[in-house]
């Protein structure tokens, strides 16, 4: 009789079960043993013993062990309890050399074992209420260190520096099969409130304890996870062909090799603590994570860098960097797994183990952000409909940058608020970047709360959500992140519904702002503008929504410089792109003309809005690309297009035969259909039209024509281009009234051409 498993390394918990091995030298002896071993099994649970017993011959011990299956894995902590001890000595000797033939077998199976463990866990020890035994952190991993330690005693292993940690997951799971009296393992919100009352607990809140908790099982997890790729092997010749292209991802500071990331020369980071976002960068666009070598020597440097990063510093770009990746979820979590997070961003100790008190919620608060982070990238190729609405969004949307960067600040700012704004001020975050992060922090439960407690019909719900959010480039941030939120910490049952009325929500949100960009004029200058903010009055009131007090400012001086002549114009440049902004009086075919003066530069208008004031004054912005490098390489063709704009806008030149002879679109080559939709019902006194259609060189320039040559008024513009589609909105009037139908079916002909 052998005591195996837990059992074998006296390990056993109050109420877990005793795997014992009843060993058999022969087959024959095993037809008297099936007789006798149910009664046996039935006098130890008497007793209160929960048994799992097993009779096995020497043969079938060592089959189980070349096969990589249990009970060869339970046999790896073997205790002789009684009978023939040269039955068990036989097995001993046999046994320790089929280890040494079939433990890489073994090894490979443990670890594929232990990442679908893991998986059934979503790969994370902060679950809100956590299982101490099976889940990632839990003592299985920490069995599962020892089992791979023991396979492959050539290499580094076993957990002597984890001692602490298993023996705090140890004290939770005796507390919790005394309290149940029975073999429960789920730490549930009772059990953590009863547990911190415990004498051994110190004391100690019940948050502190839980984060001292997920602590532990933070160290023994990335403990779990460094065994198994210390126990990886080559499974293939064609892996080993990818994995030396893999290889070729390296540069002079780091070396990919078996799919993880490492340093060449670690002391560098010793002497340049800005390799370490360098180092992020790289694995998130490369998606390979660092190698637990690296892991450590990052542990090691931890101190350095957060002293380091404490110094108000320029980091911005460079975390700007690490965000812009395709994987940077990834790069986060491994950031987070290391304690660099905490380094970078001291406020994330605040919710880094923070239980969270809500019943819905999952995980603790740090994980949820985390979590959301890699839903809003998973979203880029999204397969359920309620996420493909939310994955078009997002490629909407200018920088997602921003969005993560909230996304990763929300939970701080609800258990701190103002701590963001702390750590922007510290990387010194461009003024216009906070804003944007602030505001989706302090508005991120607006559309939330708007699925549970309102109705969606009213149209006051509209009016209340248009106003919380003020512009549709922040609907759309708000709507994505949220959509994170709800997909990363709801019910998954509750997921598909809550989806359903956000989209809902979004939707009447929208179409509110839409309707305003007509109706919602500002007609009082606010308070805190100059006298000569007269100008502004007028335009939409989602010019003040969009814009800080320094672009005011700014316009208002363009406004002043036109008045000699009737225009001013203004080219700025931007991060990858320029800014044209102008003022003039407004006349007809002016927005197309100005359209078609920039694209015969060869220039790609990337968004446009157009406002006209209430005398008549137009304020035309148009954000373009440059991309041969015209404007860069020739500064002289900038003060050309400047002074072409102003030309037109004074009626010296006609635009029409600048852009003249340029192809039609080839419809063929189109990825998906044009849309063009009308709504009479947006205003009384101009038609909305929406367009989506493939982006071209003088697309703009076309549509606009398409509505000056029917005599048509365009009275405001909101265009925006993303990737290769492109959303134009326009209010028009024909003749001071909607568009008829007759009207409305004319045009939609001609615009489907014009795309």
């Amino acid at each position: 009789m052998l005591a195996a498993g837990a059992y074998g390394r006296s390990e056993t918990f109050p109420y877990s079960e005793l795997d014992i091995i009843i060993l058999l030298e022969s087959e024959r002896q095993s037809d008297a043993l099936k007789e006798l071993l149910p009664e046996f099994v039935r006098l130890l649970w008497d007793e209160g013993l929960r048994l799992n017993c097993t009779a096995l011959t020497v043969g079938g011990c060592l089959e189980a062990a070349e096969l990589g299956r249990e009970p060869g894995f339970s046999l790896l902590g073997r205790r002789f309890l009684a009978g023939d001890s040269a039955v068990y000595e036989k097995l001993d000797g046999k046994l320790t050399g089929a280890l040494a033939t079939h433990g890489q077998e073994m090894s490979r199976r443990l670890c594929e074992l232990a990442r679908a463990r893991h998986a059934r866990f979503q790969n994370t020890p902060y679950h809100a209420e956590p299982d101490v035994k099976d889940a990632p952190g839990g003592l299985e991993d920490a069995r599962l260190i020892d089992r791979l330690a023991m396979l492959r005693p050539e290499r580094e292993g076993g957990r002597d520096d984890l001692g602490e940690a298993v023996a705090l997951v140890s004290a939770a799971r005796c507390f919790l099969h005394y309290r149940a009296g029975s073999d429960r393992n789920i730490l549930d919100f009772e059990a953590q409130e009863a547990l911190a009352r415990q004498p051994f607990a110190g004391g100690q809140p019940t948050s502190e304890w839980m984060r001292e908790y997920y602590r532990c099982a933070r160290r023994i997890f990335n403990g779990a996870r460094r065994a198994i790729e210390g126990s990886e092997k080559s499974q293939s010749s064609l892996l080993d062909s990818f994995r030396e292209y893999r290889s070729r991802l390296s540069n002079h500071e780091f070396t990919v090799s078996r799919e993880r990331l490492l340093l060449r020369n670690p002391a560098q980071l010793a002497s340049d603590p800005a390799l370490v976002l360098r180092m992020f960068e790289f694995a998130g666009r490369h998606g390979v994570p660092p190698a637990a070598e690296t892991e450590r020597r990052l542990e090691g440097a931890r101190d350095a860098f957060a002293a380091w990063c404490a110094q108000p510093q320029p980091l911005w770009a460079a975390l700007k960097s690490v965000l812009a990746t395709p994987h940077a979820a990834m790069a986060l979590r491994a950031m987070e797994a290391s304690g660099l997070l905490r380094a970078l961003f001291p406020e994330w100790g605040g919710v880094e183990h923070l239980v969270a008190t809500d019943s819905e919620r999952r995980y603790t608060a740090g994980e949820g952000s985390l979590m959301a982070i890699e839903r809003v990238t998973e979203l880029r190729s999204a397969a359920t409909a309620e996420r493909q609405r939310f994955s078009q969004l997002l490629s909407e949307i200018d920088d997602s940058t921003l969005l993560l960067f909230a996304l990763l600040f929300h939970e701080i700012g609800r258990v701190a608020a103002g701590r963001e704004r702390d750590a922007m001020a510290r990387i010194q975050m461009p003024a216009e970047a906070r804003s944007t992060v602030e505001f989706l922090i302090e508005r991120q439960s607006g559309l939330a709360e708007a699925i549970g407690g309102r109705d969606m019909d009213d149209p006051a719900t509209a009016r209340h959500l248009a106003e919380r959010v003020g512009t549709i480039e922040r609907l759309k941030l708000l709507a994505v992140m949220t959509c994170a939120r709800i997909s990363a910490g709801s019910i998954e049952a509750k997921i598909p519904w809550r989806l359903e009325q956000l989209w809902r929500a979004y939707d009447v949100t929208r179409h509110e702002l839409m309707r305003e960009l007509e109706t919602d004029r500002i007609q009082q200058v606010p308070g805190d503008l100059p006298a000569t903010a007269e100008f502004i009055k007028g335009f939409p009131r989602r010019y003040l929504r969009a814009r800080s007090s320094a672009e005011i400012e700014d316009h208002l001086k363009l406004f002043e410089q036109s008045r000699p002549t009737g225009v001013a114009v203004r080219l700025d440049s931007m991060e990858g792109a320029y800014r044209f902004t102008v003022v003039a009086r407004d006349k007809p075919s002016l927005f197309a003309s100005f359209a078609g003066a920039i694209s015969s530069f060869g220039l790609d208008i990337l968004k446009a809005e157009a406002f006209s004031n209430a005398s008549g004054v137009i304020l035309d912005t148009f954000v373009f690309a440059d991309p041969k490098r015209m404007l860069q390489q020739n500064p002289t063709e900038a003060d050309r297009l400047s002074d072409l704009i102003q030309r037109i806008a004074l009626g010296k030149t006609d635009a029409q035969r600048l852009i003249r002879g340029r192809a039609l679109p080839d419809s063929g080559k189109r990825t998906a259909p044009s849309e063009v939709q009308f709504d009479s019902e947006a205003c009384p006194t101009a038609t909305l039209v929406e367009i989506a259609t493939d982006d071209r060189p003088g697309l703009l320039y076309s549509l606009a024509t398409v509505f000056s040559s029917n005599a048509c008024n365009i009275d405001v513009v909101l265009v925006d281009t993303k990737g290769h589609r492109a959303i134009d909105v326009f209010y028009v009037a024909h003749e001071g009234r909607k568009l008829s139908p007759e009207m409305q079916t004319r045009l939609k002909d001609r615009l489907l051409a014009a795309c």
